[in-house]
């Protein structure tokens, strides 16, 4: 039975800011992509110096202790959400004939069915070895199998890698691992899957790969082609035989062994490219378009009404940080020749390495959307435009639309219909992209950073989620999350003794606090270069002592009145952002910190490395992480954790 809290009926909670509200976010003059931001922010957590931690040797770690662990009895897990807040998604299909009938592929959540267009879902996606989807591919010809490319290419680090592609012959009710990353070299960041209409055993697939920084050897990107169905694999090196990324392929619809594909090579064998003779050879296009070296992640899309008439979102690669667009381009001649039509329009859209996304209506040549943190509709070919989705609007609204666009679709069957999959999950419109509902409820595909439970009454959990703000039930049931601050949510912390007595958090070191029904904004007066400094911070409470609350930038600050004043209780640490913050038991001046640069430190009264060896630091130099317990003689021990390693140290007896 879960348990309650002594106070009767806690007040409901009050929701803080909206995205929209919330304090901006503290960034020099020149415009700097916010993912970018949260990007290195998760690889400091998981895998300083390298990219990300090597997913197959996670996959063998889990399948071993499958094997050894001894099984558990009476143990029966249910999913209690959010299945009404949504996540991010990046892929999506749709049945040739029956444009109700859709899949769609979640960044860290499965593959999910939907029979009523989004209105209804089911998961498909329950004992396979990894939830992180990238793409999807339907064969036209026979709706029943469908390719599922695992890891997902969005370019940014909390983009988790896949383990390669999954076929379906019924409509996934099972699946099967048909070309492994490991045994084939297919990337296992897959962000496009493409079925040769003519000939579906014919197939590409274009990924992305980090061989600079990953702990996998040979870790590449490409375009990889198949005609055995994916059995086996040949990789592209007409671009390059070292790392490049290949991002969009398209079949033409109505001329046998005519192909096009976008890739990023950093240098000039970026761009568009184009196949007369199904693969044997390729031309670079660029008439009209500006230099290869230009151009970053491209989006293609292909006219089915006008064959000859083809679209490109492309990124601006020397816009760095800054993420922007190098244009929207239109072809009239079958790739021959380009020119720019996106104007001046899309000066203000950003983050195009990550949201990325252009699609053409089945009937209507002329009929774009495309869009990155938001769409764009031309209906004119693009002479005219209109931003016709706004994030910051009110949700319900008939342009609200979640941001951070990852793939549209216009399914032939349904001329007018747009299904799109962004951060949130799915939007859907009726009308061509005019206005828009959301189709999110159900999925169980939220993405959280941290999740906390009050431990007076079991039915008040939340934590922060990736953008969809921090959430929280008080009923514990999966169907009843709420917002109750926006942004990307951060750490959230119960008071032990009262579920309604909370600290939350969202990016840039803002704190927030709730009590009887109130809330109140209790941030820190840190300096905005210190706050910029750090992307989330580590929240906790001081045992016994629900007022006393730490965090921490590259220094631990702490309050003792909730939150009314704070005080900067230590140095500068080791120069890198706190990533744990712990509060001994038994005395709450002695306070051990962890840093993502694998630091290990304790006061007590003052701050010294912990560590009696720093060879744990030297090897791994990540993430730390604290936790307490005490051994069978009563003695309290601190548990750090760097990476995927672990030490004990014995710090005193608990009094």
């Amino acid at each position: 039975m879960p348990q309650r809290s002594k106070t009767i009926g806690p007040k409901k909670l009050k929701p803080g800011p909206r995205r929209k509200d919330l304090k901006k976010k503290h960034r020099p003059r020149v415009r700097l992509s916010r993912h970018k931001q949260r990007s290195v922010w998760f690889q400091s957590c998981s895998a300083w110096p390298m990219r990300e931690a090597p997913v197959h040797a996670l996959v063998r770690e889990r399948n071993r202790t499958q094997q050894t662990l001894p099984a558990t009895e009476n143990v029966v897990w249910e999913c209690i959400g959010p299945t009404n807040i949504g996540g991010r998604m990046t892929s999506i299909v749709c049945h040739p004939e029956r444009p109700n009938c859709i899949w769609a592929g979640a960044a860290a959540g499965g593959v999910w069915h939907s029979k009523d267009a989004g209105r209804t879902w089911r998961a498909l996606w329950r004992d396979h070895e990894t939830l992180n989807i990238g793409s999807l591919a339907i064969d036209p010809k026979n709706p029943a199998v469908i390719y599922c490319g695992t890891g997902e290419a969005n370019l940014s680090v909390d983009s988790y890698a896949g383990v390669g592609i999954y076929r379906t012959d019924n409509g996934g009710k099972t699946w099967k691992l048909v070309a492994s990353s490991d045994e084939t070299g297919v990337p296992t960041r897959i962000g496009v899957i493409a079925i040769d209409p003519f000939d579906s055993k014919y197939l590409r697939i274009g990924g992305v790969g980090a061989n600079e920084s990953s702990a996998r050897p040979k870790d590449l990107g490409g375009m990889f082609a198949s005609d055995d169905g994916g059995a086996t694999w040949k990789r592209e090196t007409f671009v390059s035989r070292n790392n490049y990324w290949c991002h969009a392929i398209v079949f033409h619809p109505a001329k046998r062994r005519v192909i096009f594909a976008t890739f990023t090579e950093q240098g000039a064998k970026s761009g568009i490219w184009r196949s007369a003779d199904g693969g044997e050879n390729w031309m670079q296009l660029t008439e009209g378009l500006p230099d290869p070296e230009c151009f970053g992640r491209t989006s293609l899309a292909i006219s089915l009404s006008n064959p000859d008439v083809m679209y490109a979102f492309a990124e601006d690669a020397h816009s760095y940080r800054s993420d922007l667009l190098l244009g929207v381009f239109r072809s009239d001649d079958g790739g021959k020749s380009w020119r720019e039509i996106g104007g001046k329009h899309f000066s203000g859209e950003e983050q195009i390495s990550y949201g990325n996304t252009i699609a053409v209506h089945p009937k209507n040549p002329d009929h774009v959307l495309c869009g990155g943190v938001d769409l764009h509709l031309t209906t004119n070919g693009g002479k005219r435009w209109k931003k016709v989705t706004r994030w910051d609007a009110k949700p319900g609204d008939a342009d609200y639309a979640h941001s951070d666009h990852h793939h549209l679709l216009m399914p032939p069957g349904a001329p007018g219909r747009v299904y799109d999959t962004n951060d949130g999950g799915l939007d859907v419109s009726r009308d061509g992209g005019i206005t828009w509902s959301n189709r999110s409820k159900g999925l169980a595909i939220t993405m959280y950073y941290d999740l906390d439970v009050a431990q007076s009454d079991s039915r008040h959990f939340g934590g922060g989620a990736q953008d969809n703000g921090t959430v929280a039930t008080t009923t514990g049931r999966a169907n009843d999350h709420f917002e109750i601050l926006g942004g990307d949510g951060g750490w959230m912390i119960y008071d032990p003794a009262e579920a309604g007595h909370i600290f939350a958090s969202y990016y840039n070191m803002n704190i927030w606090r709730w009590c009887n029904g109130r809330r109140w904004d209790v941030s820190p007066p840190a300096p905005e270069k210190e706050k910029d400094s750090v992307w989330m911070v580590y929240v906790t409470m001081a045992p016994g002592d629900a007022k006393t609350v730490f965090t921490g930038s590259k220094r631990v600050w702490r309050t003792k009145n909730a939150g009314k004043t704070w005080k900067a209780v230590s140095p500068v640490l080791d120069d890198s952002a706190i990533s744990a913050i712990e509060v001994a038991p038994s005395d709450s001046n002695r306070i051990y910190v962890g840093t993502k640069n694998g630091g290990f430190l304790e006061r007590k009264p003052d701050w010294r490395d912990a560590s009696r060896s720093r060879d744990y630091a030297n090897r791994f130099n990540s993430r730390a992480g604290i936790r307490f317990c005490f051994n069978h003689a009563g003695k309290l021990r601190a548990l750090a954790s760097v990476s995927l390693a672990r030490w004990r140290q014995d710090v005193g007896r608990h009094r």
